[in-house]
């Protein structure tokens, strides 16, 4: 108890090793950074990004970011965030293939695909009330969300992509959704770590400065 008590009165301070999903990592986690070590300057952190799955304990990790839950209950799961995969096309594609009407009709067209491992080859969307699972095209695979999304600004087929990768596309016109009435199913992303009897403060204060940021990002968006 006292020592859990000093523990928590002590200034968050060491080595804080995290291994991240890639996209949601290069585009939400890295620009959070600076200020996290602005905040706690006695943190060093070093950020690992990949899509693999890590073994936390075994490779020496704190943190472990990922889109869904993993079956592994000997770790405690954190929700910092949600994502929506949208589609996502260039005005120029629209204009040669016109506007879809369904999924069904996205299947003849060029697609470029973000795969990793089992995921991005289905999604789910809410199309009048039902879940629809659709089997995406694998035209042109990739396994970055950010080398799709390049590709996809060249107008050679359409993508699905993470909201926040194609957010400023499409706020600046440089992408369309297509089938915006499709609600995408919502994947959550949580930070996973090693059960103990005391949590490290720098494990602690790096899942609670992500919620907190995390939470604001999304309000604003």
């Amino acid at each position: 108890m006292r020592n859990a008590v000093r523990e928590r009165q002590e200034t968050p301070k060491g080595h804080l090793r995290v291994s991240c999903v890639t996209a949601f990592g290069s585009e939400c986690i890295a620009p959070l950074m600076p200020e996290f070590k602005s905040r706690f300057p006695h943190v060093d952190v070093s950020i690992d990004f990949g899509n693999r799955l890590v073994d936390l304990i075994g490779e020496h990790f704190d943190i472990a970011i990922r889109v869904g839950p993993l079956i592994d209950s000997s770790l405690i799961a954190q929700k910092i965030f949600t994502q929506k995969i949208v589609i996502v096309a260039t005005k120029e594609f629209c204009e040669r293939h016109g506007t879809p009407a369904s999924l069904e009709a996205l299947k003849g067209w060029p697609a470029i695909t973000q795969v990793s491992g089992e995921w991005g080859r289905t999604q789910r969307f809410l199309v009048d009330g039902q879940a629809v699972d659709f089997e995406v095209p694998q035209h042109l695979i990739m396994n970055s969300a950010r080398a799709v999304r390049n590709a996809c600004l060249t107008g050679w087929g359409y993508s699905l992509l993470p909201d926040f990768v194609v957010a400023s596309d499409i706020a600046e016109g440089r992408l369309v959704r297509l089938l915006a009435d499709h609600e995408p199913d919502e994947q959550p992303i949580f930070a996973f770590h090693a059960q103990r009897r005391h949590t490290p403060r720098k494990i602690r204060v790096f899942i609670d400065y992500l919620n907190e940021v995390l939470v604001q990002a999304r309000l604003r968006s």
